[in-house]
Formats: C-alpha cells, structure tokens, sequence
C-alpha cells in the first residue's frame, strides 16, 4: 500500500495547518488572559492580597484551558490518524481498520500502520505522543487527580510542536 496524495482532496497538509491554526488559538487566548489580568490590575495599585488574588485567578484560568486543548488535541491526534489512513486505504482498494478496542496501545497501531505504507517515522515522535497519551488517560481515569498531573504550558507546546523538516 502506498501513500497516495491528491491535490484538489484534504491530506496530510490539511491536519498539519489544523494543528497550527489551533495552536496559535490558543496563544491568542493566553495572551488574552495576560492582557486581562493586566487591566484588572491596574485599579487597585498595589493592593498585594488583590494582586495575589488576580494572579492565581489567571494561572488557574490559563491551566483550564491546557487541560482541555491538550485532552482536544490528543483526541483529534486519533481521530485524524485513523481517518487519514482509511482515506488511503481506499485509494490503494485496501481496507485499514484501527482497532482502538483492544490492549494495544494507539501509538503501536499507527506505527503498525506506518510499516504497512512503508513510512519510517522518527521513534521520538511516537514517543512523545504517546507520553501525551499517558499524560491524557491519567488526566481522565486516575482518581484524585494531583497539581504534578496537571499540564503545562511546556506539556501543550511539546504535544503540538510542528517541525516542517521532519
């Protein structure tokens, strides 16, 4: 099976600029944040329980929104790889069915999958994703869910990090 790029069809480029496109979304909202808090600011002078107040406010409110875009992102991460290689399955009259039922972990099926189009992948990009993927299930099943599990800023740019020359 190969690889088959049409030009006038949505491919590998369409889910690249997605990508960028929503991580650029979300730059502009934490600047957003940043520029709220500092307006907020400014009435109070330098009140330091209103000022630690209005800190932790913005912290907390740029972590909401990591949680969700990395949870967003690694959900879509699933939904495009098994989309994008059923498209090309198609176009070869195969079939590729991404079984995401059973024991094998997400990142293996795909790099099943890569093997299969004879697409050589660099192992720190599964790696990375899958650590995201770990990151991701502890968020949604682990109970208790502690500060060091919540996301990062760094977390979210590592996940979404696009290097056009790879």
């Amino acid at each position: 099976m190969r690889l088959t790029r049409r030009y006038l069809e949505h491919g590998a480029a369409h889910n690249f600029i997605q990508v960028g496109h929503r991580q650029t979304a979300i730059e502009y909202a934490i600047a957003g944040i940043a520029k709220i808090y500092e307006a907020n600011l400014r009435p109070f002078g330098d009140n330091p329980v209103y000022s630690e107040m209005e800190e932790t406010m913005r912290e907390w409110v740029v972590e909401a929104l990591l949680q969700g875009a990395y949870l967003r992102e690694c959900h879509l991460w699933e939904k495009d790889c098994k989309a994008y290689f059923a498209i090309m399955a198609e176009r070869n009259d195969e079939t590729i069915v991404i079984n995401t039922k059973g024991s094998q972990a997400f990142t293996d099926l795909i790099e099943d999958t890569l093997v299969r189009v004879d697409v050589a992948m660099p192992l720190d990009i599964l790696g990375t994703i899958e650590s995201a993927r770990r990151r991701v299930n502890t968020m949604k099943q682990d109970a208790g869910l502690e500060l060091d599990h919540f996301i990062t800023e760094h977390h979210y740019n590592e996940a979404v990090k696009i290097d056009a020359g790879q």
